[in-house]
């Protein structure tokens, strides 16, 4: 069985790194060296190299032996050599140099300095693999390096890793834990990852003894005794799905209660109604006319925040398709009796003002993604809204503020919204947990201050 596992991989996927584990039996052990074997000159015809992580699982945290008596010699005379590194801990290894007749004991109370485990390493590299990294984690050290006895409180741990020429001796803090139940299985697992990832070995061994370390730091208590270590701590988890973040956004607690109202305001449906006092519907043209043209600001400044060509073309073309709806919005205004002088010189609302400063304002401190968070609001909920109005039965069609309506709802604008949902879906999708807040906390300030701006005109018409 073991046998048909190997070829099923080693015949689907070029291997690049190999890491055992348990290997308990004669038959077992003899199995992987001559699959291992042929797996490693198979990647030599192929110019690739196999690298072979061994993590001699023979005695356990308690002391039990973990494999046959009559598997140990295979297990050394054959797997050994095929190793880029073996990795046992300091019981392991003073089992394994016992086994080879180095010492009468396996006693670690042999282990009195760091000095000592390098000693160790050179004994178990002298059975032809490339390194040996022992495992210092069962012997607790004080901060002079010596192993701490009786009353003494550990407060550092070392591992040591040989190549033959060179040892790198790695310190971390001893972390006090009960759940460290597999971390030698891990740091084999870790060290077999980073050189697929093409590190060197002493840079794999550390960067995996890093993560085992925080592993173990973050583990939660899981059931009673050693509990397992914390794979997953170093992985980002998002809150939303890929493909699905804008509704996630729309649902956050900080930006539902504003959108909801944005898109379904009492001035919008005044306007779908027909209901809404002319003179407000003038004041909200003139200062719209107003924004339209920071807006217009707003997009030139992402243009030059982004160092991306098509970015930057796609935001003057955004400013180009600005200044044709400014002249439209002018035309549309003079059919309530607005002059184009009159609007271009009407004093701009405080409203107005915080509004689209807070988006020039993210622009000058953010980055290009909150300076598109910041604009978005006004993209997206502008069709929404006009979708709305068309959707309640109250609203009547035909009203003279109908045409305002239509104009929110044709397809260039669904085309443009949607355009917008993806450009929102894709700046995010590398974005830390921390960052997703603040470009929330920009949407949801964009999004409140949209309904102001329309509030702001009602309370206006209502003077």
């Amino acid at each position: 069985m073991i046998e048909n596992c190997l070829d099923a991989v080693f015949e689907d996927v070029p291997v690049d790194v190999v890491k055992t584990g348990m290997l308990s039996t004669r038959e077992t052990v003899q199995t992987v060296v001559r699959k291992l074997g042929a797996e490693i000159e198979r990647g030599a015809r192929e110019g690739r190299t196999v690298g072979v992580v061994i993590d001699p699982v023979m005695v356990s945290t308690s002391g039990s032996r973990l494999i046959a008596e009559d598997a140990v010699g295979e297990y050394i005379r054959g797997l050994f050599p095929l190793a880029t590194v073996i990795t046992p801990n300091l019981l392991e290894a003073l089992f394994i140099r016992k086994e080879l007749g180095l010492s009468e004991s396996d006693d670690a109370s042999a282990i009195q300095s760091i000095a000592d485990i390098k000693q160790l390493a050179a004994d178990l590299y002298g059975l032809k693999c490339q390194a040996v990294l022992v495992k210092g984690g069962h012997i607790g050290l004080t901060d002079d390096l010596k192993p701490a006895k009786e009353g003494d409180v550990p407060t550092k741990i070392v591992d040591v890793l040989y190549d033959g020429e060179e040892y790198y001796v790695f310190e971390n803090p001893f972390v006090g834990s009960q759940n460290t139940h597999g971390t030698g299985c891990t740091l084999a697992s870790a060290i077999a990852s980073n050189l697929g990832h093409g590190m060197s070995l002493d840079n794999a061994v550390k960067n995996g003894i890093r993560y085992v370390q925080r592993a173990i730091v973050t583990a939660p208590n899981i059931g009673q005794g050693h509990g397992p270590v914390n794979h997953i701590h170093n992985l980002q988890i998002r809150p939303y799905t890929p493909g699905h973040f804008v509704d996630y956004l729309l649902n956050h607690p900080k930006v539902k209660p504003h959108w909801d109202l944005y898109v379904n305001h009492p001035f919008t449906k005044q306007v779908g109604q027909g209901t809404l006092p002319v003179e407000t519907f003038k004041y909200f043209l003139t200062q719209d006319y107003l924004y339209l043209i920071h807006y217009a600001r707003a997009h030139s400044l992402a243009g030059y925040k982004s160092n991306d060509i098509d970015v930057a073309a796609k935001s003057a073309q955004i400013v180009q398709t600005i200044q044709h709806e400014t002249r439209l919005h002018v035309a549309y205004c003079a059919t309530f009796g607005l002059p184009e002088e009159d609007i271009k010189n009407a004093k701009e609302s405080i409203q107005c003002y915080a509004y689209t400063r807070f988006i020039l304002d993210t622009g000058l401190q953010d980055d290009w993604t909150g300076l598109e968070f910041a604009l978005s609001p006004c993209l997206l909920g502008y069709v929404e809204a006009a979708n709305n109005i068309k959707a309640d039965p109250q609203s009547v069609p035909g009203n003279p503020y109908w045409r305002w309506v239509e104009e929110y709802s044709k397809p260039e604008f669904l085309v443009a919204s949607q355009a917008g949902i993806d450009l929102l879906e894709a700046a995010v999708l590398d974005a830390s947990p921390a960052r997703l807040e603040q470009l929330v906390d920009i949407f949801a300030t964009a999004t409140r201050m949209e309904c102001d701006f329309w509030s702001y005109s009602l309370a206006h018409g209502s003077k």
